[in-house]
């Protein structure tokens, strides 16, 4: 319901740090979307709380009893007039505040996949502003007071004594950028504020940290604040840490855990001869894991297949494995997450092969009936330190190349390609007479 980035395992940690604080009045200073509040819910604190934005403040105004104050701007009545009649200066414009999160960047701008967000939510919003309405009815978050305020302010009226727990931005233009589409279509008393600069961050950093109680987090390694690291928090393999500081606090390591499954098949291996036909076999998620771990290049984050397949021989060995999900802005697309290859082999360009099958028909198929969507071309990311990945080479079209924002990487590489132009029959034919030599070796 309450849209927000912080991990869920910090809610924890912020419910086990204040076990050990006077109860009493608790400040909470840039509360964003709540997290501390909804994890002090019920430990009989007053919960006093600060921000800017137009999101945070419709929510924190209604908690409170105030009147919302958020009103649909007159040059938006064309596009969102059809919203209008939800805007109650109550829990009805903090439910179409929310919705809004979800669909209105894409209002106003080309393109299929925004032309549909709009239209499912226009058809949909009696339905789902009234589901939100029920869900935010049924909230427990309890606010002693929510002021519409900038955090270098709000923080001197704090009592000295007062515990404050807080997940301040520490780099500008975040919150701003999040809900600019907001912004841009509803008006409302806003705050004339300035971006906290680097001096201002020490400032606040100091005022929060200049008390008996306190705790803060970010996903920015703070070195001033280093004797009171109390847990790193990596809830997910391509997650960015979450830091947390405090006055006092157990430490806490949270990392993540992928379940594992065996894989029995036998794998190809070196002085094995690859023969047909080629068969694709359905992976769980466990198996995918495994081959993953096993495979794939460490330094590449794993991510989340709605689709993992197998590729074997006429043996009934493993050749390699790719995994697919629907695109986000293409409907028509398949992203390959991985594709990878066994080894060792006899065979230096087996990963061809597994491209190849990843653009087949048959592959085509299995995504058709896992995403429920007409499939006609793939996409993938590469990232290599040459200007071209030499296993798309040949089979995909290099649509952009741009700096990596991976470490340990010169180039990200975008590619594109058709699916379903070739069987699999035909892919081991095509990699045979292409790429299939075997690597000879000679003894002594």
């Amino acid at each position: 319901m309450f849209q927000g980035t912080i991990p869920g395992p910090m809610r924890s940690i912020v419910r086990e740090t204040a076990s050990l604080w006077p109860r009493g009045p608790v400040y909470v200073p840039c509360c964003g979307n709540f997290t501390i509040e909804r994890s002090l819910a019920g430990m009989g604190f007053a919960l006093h709380s600060s921000d800017v934005s137009i999101y945070t403040s419709a929510v924190g105004r209604w908690l409170t009893r105030q009147p919302v104050g958020i009103q649909l701007r007159e040059e938006s009545q064309d596009e969102l007039g059809w919203l209008a009649d939800s805007l109650d200066d109550g829990v009805g414009t903090v439910a179409a505040m929310m919705l809004g999160t979800r669909f209105l960047a894409s209002v106003g701008r080309d393109g299929l996949w925004h032309e549909r967000v709009v239209r499912s939510y226009r058809e949909q919003w009696k339905v789902k502003h009234a589901e939100t309405v029920d869900r935010l009815s049924g909230s427990d978050v309890e606010l002693a007071s929510y002021e519409v305020e900038d955090v270098r302010s709000w923080l001197q009226k704090v009592p000295g004594d007062a515990p404050v727990c807080s997940f301040p931005p520490f780099y500008g233009g975040g919150y701003e950028k999040l809900y600019e589409p907001l912004e841009a279509h509803f008006t409302w008393d806003a705050p004339e504020y300035e971006p906290l600069s680097d001096d201002d961050v020490v400032s606040v950093l100091g005022a929060i940290t200049d008390r008996p109680y306190w705790l803060t987090a970010s996903n920015h390694d703070v070195p001033e604040l280093h004797p009171y690291l109390r847990g790193v928090i990596k809830a997910t393999p391509r997650a960015a840490p979450f830091y947390v500081y405090a006055s006092q606090a157990r430490t806490r390591i949270v990392a993540p855990r992928q379940p594992i499954e065996p894989v029995k098949v036998p794998r190809l291996r070196e002085g094995d001869e690859l023969v047909g036909p080629l068969t694709l076999s359905l992976l769980k998620p466990g198996q995918f894991n495994a081959l993953r771990s096993r495979y794939l290049n460490p330094k590449i984050a794993p991510g989340a297949a709605n689709l993992a397949v197998a590729l074997k021989d006429g043996g009934g060995r493993l050749l390699g494995v790719f995994a697919m999900a629907p695109s986000t802005f293409t409907p028509d697309e398949a992203y390959v997450l991985s594709d990878f290859a066994v080894a060792p082999t006899d065979y230096p360009r087996l990963s061809k092969l597994i491209v190849l099958a990843a653009t087949s028909a048959e592959a085509q198929l299995l995504c058709q009936r896992a995403f429920s969507r007409r499939i006609r071309r793939v996409a993938t990311t590469a990232f290599s330190n040459n200007p071209v990945s030499m296993k798309y080479r040949g089979l995909l079209r290099l649509h952009k190349r741009s700096p990596s924002n991976e470490d340990g990487w010169k180039f990200q590489l975008q590619y594109q390609g058709a699916m379903g132009q070739h069987t699999l029959a035909e892919a081991l034919q095509m990699w045979a007479k292409r790429w299939g030599a075997p690597t000879m070796k000679t003894g002594v």
